[in-house]
């Protein structure tokens, strides 16, 4: 075994149009120890907060930076002694730096240029996310952190106090919300009624082969077909949002009559990677009682194991229809994704804003998915497992209104 030496690690790129990111945290502490693939820190980059995973075993000996620091590609962040080939800060900035033709990330209604003096200022990845989603200048925000960092509790009582303007033309359209796989219309109930309270018109109707939807559903086109043909019923175009293998319907289903949709927002969307948690899918295709659908839950996050016996039993004895087998087979094989949605994201998000939002603790898909997005989409991540719109609906509302 090679012996320990000290190793300068650099600002890792984490994106092909990334050129400084933000130090959210650091996530181990100095002197202790880790191996390859725990998480070192996380970053926040103009896209969304990510985890950097150590490349080799070591010890972190010096971190260069602090929370809230913005730093270069390449840049010099941490010292850590490693008998592992690291890649130096040096070789990181050389590496990393930026070809002739770089992608240019065309501004959209959901995000804004951030100017270098808003850039510097001291900010946490929450508050950054909801400024951008507001259209808040930081610079215009009073921080109540430490050495005055801008927390996303200042950034809300701004937003507040001064009535910030909504996003152009969202307050006009209705929202259609989209379940997904072997859920209900009325999973968006607490959403629904913070956007009505706020005067946004929405509904949530049940898709085919879902509670009191009677149209069958042997695969997931004929979900898209009725959508499709929803969306014909609407006196306007509406805003979708979709959930998991909603996300991939409203997109199919927007690509389809891209007229009658002005905004797309897809949460935990399937279909924009190979991998998914095929064993939830099929449990819950199969489920007949409350102990199995209970277990089965706990994977969709912190919220969803809490539902009540009543709302279990409910759910075991729609399952016991067995109305959703086929149509499970037809979203994956296995833990193989069968359905893909990034080919209509790319065409969609030319057409109109699209957002899309995933959870950091997803034990469904793979919150890796995000880096697959189109450089035109809004993409948030959120500290949610797969059911956002239950962990965290505040916030959400916040996303998509």
């Amino acid at each position: 075994m090679s012996k320990p030496t000290k190793v300068t690690i650099g600002m890792p790129r984490l994106g092909e149009t990334m050129e400084q990111g933000t130090i959210a945290k650091w996530l181990i502490d100095l002197g202790s120890s880790f191996k390859r693939g725990d998480p070192l820190l996380e970053l926040e980059t103009d896209k969304t907060l990510v985890e950097y995973p150590a490349l080799g075993s070591g010890t972190l000996i010096e971190t260069l930076v602090e929370s809230g620091d913005i730093v270069d590609i390449g840049a010099p962040i941490a010292i850590i002694e490693s008998a592992d080939t690291w890649q130096s800060a040096e070789e990181a900035a050389t590496a990393t730096e930026p070809s002739a033709e770089k992608t240019t990330v065309e501004p959209n209604l959901t995000t804004t240029n951030r100017h270098q003096d808003q850039d510097t200022l001291r900010a946490t990845p929450l508050a950054r996310l909801l400024a951008r989603t507001h259209n808040v200048g930081l610079e215009s925000v009073s921080g109540s952190g430490r050495r005055g960092r801008i927390e996303a509790r200042d950034v809300e009582s701004h937003v507040a106090k001064s009535s910030a303007i909504r996003t152009i033309g969202v307050a006009a359209n209705p929202i259609i919300f989209v379940h997904g796989f072997a859920g209900l219309g009325s999973n968006w109930a607490t959403m629904r009624s913070g956007l009505k309270a706020k005067g946004i018109a929405n509904t949530a109707p049940d898709l085919p082969g879902h509670g009191q939807n009677v149209q069958p559903a042997n695969s997931v086109q004929d979900l898209i077909d009725w959508l499709t043909a929803h969306l014909a019923e609407q006196e306007q175009p509406v805003h979708l949002v979709g959930h998991s293998l909603g996300a991939h319907v409203a997109a199919l289903a927007a690509q389809a009559r891209p007229n009658l949709v002005a905004r797309l927002s897809l949460v935990a969307p399937v279909g924009c990677g190979p991998e998914i948690n095929g064993n939830f899918l099929r449990g819950m295709a199969a489920a007949d009682s409350i102990g199995q659908i209970r277990d089965l839950l706990r994977l969709l996050g912190p919220k969803a194991s809490q539902l009540p016996n009543g709302t279990l039993q409910a759910m075991a004895n729609e399952m016991t229809k067995g109305r959703l087998t086929t149509l499970a087979t037809d979203v994956a094989r296995g833990d193989t994704q069968c359905v893909d949605t990034i080919s209509a994201i790319a065409e969609l998000s030319q057409l109109m804003p699209v957002n899309a939002i995933f959870g950091l603790a997803d034990s469904i898909i793979s919150k890796d998915h995000m880096f697959n997005m189109p450089p035109q989409v809004s993409l948030h991540a959120m500290q949610s497992g797969h059911m956002p719109h239950w962990d965290a609906p505040e916030l959400l509302e916040k996303l998509i209104s």
